[in-house]
């Protein structure tokens, strides 16, 4: 049985993400006469993880517990369509695809949408998932080898990035500046900070897909 208090580290840790996600929109030149596009702006991405954040601190704790599964079922089944339709509208080829930045976040929405649906069907009554911290009334996956399968995609994608962070493939200064300048607000908007909240939010997801199974 997984110590409760990690499950509260983890939480806490998913609400900073999605805090820090906020930021990244507040820190947008969006009010400065600009036009939102969300395409170029990525604030698309900043919000799904913003949401995502919120969805899995009610997953490991269910004091965090927001909106009704149902709810997280329609907005996760969205943000899937959005990023599979920006993925292929992106892509020039099948390879193309696969290294679209866009497929990570239809990985990670993917992976949202199947927790929320798998364990509100498997629940007695169609209950939910209650929070892992009361896992011991938390129902099995009806289907684990499709859990396994988004495990596998989520710890390639991550250790992926981790890759590509190492590598100094993202670059903070390209970041200051569009930023103005201004440290803290480029180190909110640079590419490779988004790109490390992406790997823990997947290592976070195969952690509870793993305690799930």
């Amino acid at each position: 049985m997984t110590p409760s208090w990690l499950l509260d580290l983890l939480a806490v840790i998913m609400l900073a993400i999605s805090a820090a996600s906020l930021a990244r929109i507040a820190a947008r030149p969006l009010l400065a006469g600009q036009p939102w596009r969300p395409v170029q702006a990525g604030a698309d991405v900043d919000l799904a993880n913003a949401l995502m954040g919120v969805a899995m601190a009610g997953m490991f704790t269910s004091s965090l517990t927001t909106l009704p599964d149902v709810a997280w079922e329609v907005l996760f089944g969205l943000a899937t369509a959005w990023f599979a339709y920006r993925a292929w509208a992106d892509a020039r080829s099948v390879r193309g695809i696969a290294a679209d930045r866009c497929t990570l976040h239809v990985v990670h929405s993917a992976a949202m949408l199947y927790m929320f649906l798998a364990l509100g069907a498997a629940a007695p009554g169609g209950g939910g998932m209650g929070g892992m911290g009361s896992q011991a009334a938390t129902p099995a996956l009806s289907d684990p080898t499709i859990a396994g399968a988004f495990v596998v995609l989520l710890v390639g994608y991550a250790v992926w990035d981790l890759n590509q962070l190492s590598s100094r493939r993202y670059r903070l200064g390209a970041a200051g500046t569009t930023a103005g300048g201004t440290a803290a607000r480029a180190f909110v908007l640079a590419p490779e900070t988004r790109a490390g909240w992406d790997v823990v939010l997947g290592i976070a997801m195969a952690f509870m897909l793993v305690i799930m199974i």
